[in-house]
């Protein structure tokens, strides 16, 4: 949950309303900067000024949020000026926006991962989960997929993550040293030779059809890997199908995609490194070393022996390859000239009261 999703109501009014607090129906009653006056599943919310907040007065009085999925629809309204801008858009799309709004990118500190089952064949073994990362063009995909908006991730906490605990060139010279297996196909044939599955297999990678640029890497990834004699099946499911997939077991090769809510790399550390995360370590990694030094990291409280715990953990954890970390990306905020984003673009820029600091230009 992240802490801007909290919400301070009324006892009363969540009781009297109870299991219809936030549709169409009941709306939302709460103690920020906006109202909401309306509200369409899967269409739009409509939001106005709530001028008796405690915060500095926003700027704008009504806010219309549309839901619209279809990125090609939004571009279009962009262009019409039937909408001030779009929020969040992923670094592939953001391109086609820059001739009709101002755009933004900013490094969000999202990662996105190839996460093998440990536990399961084929990708209980190490050597056929080398062969698939030499088989990885993971700069091809930042440079190609991403046009060049994201960087080729060596881990997953991205740099910025750490800043409240360790100097910069510390974690820099720390993740140098993290020698993932390089793009190589000649290197991947040889390891696959050398596993337990030398005349190839074949595996499903599924992903969201809210993430496309998962999609094309992962139909790049099936390019290369079928050089080698793997056979990789890409499928688009919807997000809910793929998030109850996650974990689940059913599938030993999935994508991790996540956006951190803090500044602290242990959320992604602890969620998915621990080796008694069941519900979330979806790589099902139990490493002594690792999950002794995440224990550890909870109850030290000098920042910088925190910090060297969790990257003891981060290192450690890299050559048994639980995980292939592919880029970490950037977030596009588009804008209208008549709509400016007040407070800073930092990576955690909409993920509190953005509305509120949105000011007319």
């Amino acid at each position: 949950m992240s802490p801007s999703g909290l919400l301070v109501s009324s006892r009363a009014f969540l009781k009297r309303h109870r299991g219809e607090v936030g549709t169409g129906k009941t709306l939302l009653l709460g103690t920020g900067a906006y109202r909401v006056t309306g509200f369409a599943a899967d269409d739009h919310v409509l939001l106005e000024r709530n001028d008796a907040w405690w915060g500095e007065k926003p700027g704008v009085r009504t806010l219309k949020l549309d839901f619209v999925p279809d990125a090609g629809t939004r571009l279009v309204a962009m262009k019409s000026g039937a909408v001030d801008g779009a929020l969040g858009l992923a670094s592939d799309e953001a391109r086609g926006w820059e001739s009709a709004a101002e755009v933004t990118y900013t490094e969000d500190r999202s990662v996105v991962a190839l996460a093998f089952d440990t536990g399961k064949a084929p990708f209980d073994d190490p050597r056929v989960r080398r062969a698939v990362a030499h088989a990885a063009d993971r700069a091809g995909m930042a440079e190609g997929i991403l046009h060049g908006k994201a960087q080729v991730a060596a881990a997953l906490p991205s740099p910025g993550m750490w800043g409240d605990l360790l100097p910069a060139e510390q974690v820099t010279a720390a993740y140098d040293r993290i020698a993932l297996p390089a793009h190589d196909l000649a290197a991947a044939r040889k390891e696959l030779a050398a596993s337990g599955h030398p005349d190839g297999f074949t595996a499903e990678l599924h992903y969201p059809g809210s993430g496309p640029q998962l999609g094309k890497a992962a139909l790049a990834l099936a390019a290369e890997l079928k050089k080698i004699g793997v056979t990789l099946k890409v499928e688009e499911i919807t997000l809910e199908q793929w998030i109850a997939e996650l974990g689940s077991g059913k599938f030993p090769l999935q994508f991790l995609w996540y956006f951190p809510t803090t500044g602290d790399p242990a959320e992604l550390l602890d969620a998915y490194l621990h080796g008694e995360a069941e519900a979330t370590n979806i790589a099902r990694y139990d490493q002594a070393k690792v999950t002794g030094a995440l224990k550890a990291a909870t109850t030290e409280t000098d920042s910088g022996k925190r910090g060297a715990l969790l990257l003891e953990a981060v290192t450690e954890a890299a050559g048994d390859l639980p995980y292939l970390p592919l880029w970490w990306a950037s977030t596009a905020t588009a804008l209208s000239g008549r709509l400016a984003l007040g407070g800073g673009d930092g990576p955690f820029a909409l993920t509190g009261p953005w509305a509120a600091r949105l000011r007319s230009s």
